[in-house]
């Protein structure tokens, strides 16, 4: 489909923009040969999401809490607030969801920066992406994980905690895409392909790979029965005091691949457009400034708490991980097992499928679902949204439905006004007072023609758009 890139999570909005170009290759590889731009150019585009299920901030919204958060004051913790307390219009409350959902917490950014699409007259269309990327997620938790759950558990009664894995990473990008079309009788069939080479940055992971038994005591402590953990991290950042410093610490390769068909009308455009693709296969593997871990405890290890709060910042995570290998094995350098790891890519499978209905309105389904495949993976949110839309070349806005992993339901917006758009995927956490449990927001900024048409560019079958033409 034509879309905007993955900025911070999925941004469907704008995804399903038909005049987004390059940017859609990040969603389908081969989305570009459906735009009407002959080219098309990403100057810089960004974006950022945050989200979770497992604690939130009462009555609140995104401006709300950056204006209050500045005063230390404002932080209150509900758990030991009375339920009769007088509270403050600044006032920011935490507190968590006492349910028994599956628990995740997900974060991105994505910078995207020059990349440029060109169609040539054959039929085919060449794609370079630039870009920038963070990600890191945990998914599936499960519910006796809340802190609810924990706190009323009595002393001297064990929970089960069944495998939990975690990771995530800062890498770039640069990729090659290669989209060929073929005419069928009623439209159109395209496929695509993006090759990506990638450089890793930063890099951690952590997986409980058995079920382990967690009893508390009196006095902080903690009796861990069964425990195995295995984890790994990057320490050029983490084991220093200097300023942090960008560095490369691993590299690595990935591709996407995607299908599109269109199934035409009889006035301009399509009447159906079909896509399918699978996102972000590949990996990176961390060889340099890496170390990793695996604490494998007796099965009746009793386990005193931690001084957590003697370790506050980045450059004590090496510290921390040498006092828990102390006090777990006896040993600060006994749970160092290895100098490299690998992260893999968040990958997905996409499906698609967009309706005019009239005119220049649309209505667009998209399922995102993620494919992970060992704790080693970043894992990507699950999406499913119904997003209808009004598209022409000089503006396109659009409203959409999501329903992110399955469990929260969220509205959205986008809007580009010619080369410029913004939008969110969370519109409730901007406006309105509620619920607070993430935020997200994606802009950018592009050049194409004035003029759209078909393939070839010296064709009079093209259809110009004045400026002032809404």
């Amino acid at each position: 489909m034509n879309n905007v890139p993955l900025l911070a999570q999925e941004q469907l909005g704008l995804r399903t923009d038909n005049f987004s170009g390059v940017n859609g290759t990040v969603l389908n590889p081969a989305s570009n040969l459906t735009s009407p731009f002959r080219f098309d150019i990403n100057l810089i585009s960004a974006g950022f999401f945050v989200d979770n299920n497992y604690g939130h901030i009462r009555n609140t919204h995104l401006f709300h809490f950056i204006k209050n958060s500045q005063d230390q004051e404002n932080l209150i913790n509900a758990v030991y607030a009375p339920n009769d307390i007088r509270t403050e219009d600044s006032w920011l409350l935490f507190d968590y969801f006492d349910n028994e959902k599956l628990k995740y917490a997900s974060a991105s950014m994505h910078l995207m920066g020059p990349s440029f699409s060109i169609k040539l007259n054959n039929g085919y269309s060449f794609s370079f992406i630039s870009a920038l990327r963070g990600a890191g997620s945990a998914h599936r938790v499960p519910s006796n994980t809340g802190f609810y759950h924990i706190d009323r558990t009595p002393f001297g009664e064990a929970i089960d905690i069944v495998p939990i894995n975690a990771a995530g990473m800062v890498w770039s990008e640069f990729g090659i895409n290669f989209a060929p079309a073929f005419y069928t009788y009623n439209g159109k069939f395209s496929i695509g392909v993006t090759a990506k080479y990638l450089n890793g940055y930063e890099g951690a992971f952590v997986e409980t790979p058995r079920t382990l038994q967690i009893t508390q005591f009196p006095g902080d402590s903690l009796l861990v029965e069964n425990g195995l953990i295995n984890f790994g991290f990057t320490d050029s950042n983490t084991n220093t005091d200097i300023d942090p410093s960008v560095q490369k610490n691993g590299q690595g390769f990935g591709f996407d691949i995607g299908a599109v068909m269109t199934i035409e009308g009889e006035e301009d455009g399509y009447i159906w457009r079909l896509g399918a693709s699978i996102l972000d296969i590949g990996r990176i593997n961390f060889s340099e400034n890496a170390q990793l871990h695996q604490i494998d405890q007796p099965a009746d290890s009793l386990l005193g708490l931690l001084p957590i709060n003697d370790y506050s910042g980045a450059t004590d995570v090496t510290d921390y991980v040498d006092l828990l290998s102390s006090q777990t094995l006896g040993n600060s350098l006994a749970s160092r097992t290895g100098n490299s790891f690998y992260i893999g890519l968040p990958t997905a499978l996409s499906l698609q499928a967009d309706y005019q209905f009239y005119p220049d309105f649309y209505v667009n389904a998209t399922l995102v679902q993620r494919l992970k495949f060992n704790a080693q993976t970043i894992g990507r949110d699950n999406i499913l949204a119904i997003s209808p839309r009004y598209s022409s070349r000089w503006i396109s806005g659009s409203l959409s439905l999501l329903l992110r992993n399955y469990q929260q339901l969220r509205t959205g917006f986008s809007l580009r006004l010619a080369w410029v758009f913004i939008g969110s995927d969370n519109l409730g956490s901007w406006i309105g007072k509620s619920t607070f449990t993430g935020t997200d927001i994606f802009f950018g900024i592009k050049i194409n023609p004035f003029r759209t048409g078909p393939w070839n560019f010296s064709s009079r079958r093209g259809k110009g758009t004045k400026c002032y033409d809404f």
